[in-house]
Protein backbone atom coordinates (compact mmCIF):
# COMPACT_ATOMS: atom_id res chain seq x y z
CA UNK A 1 0.00 0.00 0.00
CA UNK A 2 1.40 3.46 -0.86
CA UNK A 3 2.11 5.83 1.78
CA UNK A 4 1.36 9.28 1.93
CA UNK A 5 0.65 12.16 4.27
CA UNK A 6 -2.82 13.71 5.01
CA UNK A 7 -2.31 17.66 5.30
CA UNK A 8 -5.65 17.53 7.46
CA UNK A 9 -5.14 15.09 10.04
CA UNK A 10 -3.36 17.28 12.48
CA UNK A 11 -5.58 20.05 12.03
CA UNK A 12 -8.81 20.89 13.75
CA UNK A 13 -11.65 21.23 11.00
CA UNK A 14 -13.27 23.92 13.28
CA UNK A 15 -12.75 27.59 12.48
CA UNK A 16 -13.71 30.53 14.73
CA UNK A 17 -16.12 32.54 13.06
CA UNK A 18 -16.57 36.12 13.28
CA UNK A 19 -19.95 35.57 14.53
CA UNK A 20 -21.99 35.83 18.07
CA UNK A 21 -24.35 33.33 18.61
CA UNK A 22 -27.96 34.40 18.03
CA UNK A 23 -29.38 32.75 21.05
CA UNK A 24 -26.60 33.45 23.74
CA UNK A 25 -24.16 35.72 22.28
CA UNK A 26 -21.18 32.85 22.80
CA UNK A 27 -18.63 32.65 19.96
CA UNK A 28 -19.27 30.57 16.83
CA UNK A 29 -17.01 27.88 14.93
CA UNK A 30 -17.49 26.90 11.99
CA UNK A 31 -17.62 23.30 10.35
CA UNK A 32 -16.63 24.12 6.96
CA UNK A 33 -17.63 20.48 6.02
CA UNK A 34 -20.85 20.03 7.09
CA UNK A 35 -21.70 24.18 6.42
CA UNK A 36 -22.07 24.33 10.04
CA UNK A 37 -21.32 26.69 13.19
CA UNK A 38 -21.95 25.69 16.69
CA UNK A 39 -21.47 27.94 19.66
CA UNK A 40 -18.90 27.42 21.98
CA UNK A 41 -20.76 28.60 24.67
CA UNK A 42 -24.69 26.86 24.50
CA UNK A 43 -23.21 24.19 21.89
CA UNK A 44 -26.36 25.04 19.84
CA UNK A 45 -25.72 24.33 15.93
CA UNK A 46 -26.59 26.52 12.88
CA UNK A 47 -26.51 26.21 9.29
CA UNK A 48 -23.58 28.45 8.06
CA UNK A 49 -26.03 29.92 5.73
CA UNK A 50 -28.59 30.71 7.99
CA UNK A 51 -25.89 32.71 9.81
CA UNK A 52 -24.38 35.04 6.71
CA UNK A 53 -27.69 35.68 5.80
CA UNK A 54 -28.37 37.08 9.38
CA UNK A 55 -25.60 39.19 9.19
CA UNK A 56 -26.04 40.81 5.76
CA UNK A 57 -29.15 41.89 7.02
CA UNK A 58 -29.39 45.37 8.02
CA UNK A 59 -30.45 45.63 11.57
CA UNK A 60 -34.66 46.04 12.40
CA UNK A 61 -35.76 49.24 14.26
CA UNK A 62 -37.86 48.47 17.09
Amino acid sequence: MAEFENPYAEESPFARAHFDCPNCDGKLWEYAIQRQMVCEDCRSVFPAGEIFDAQARPPTEA
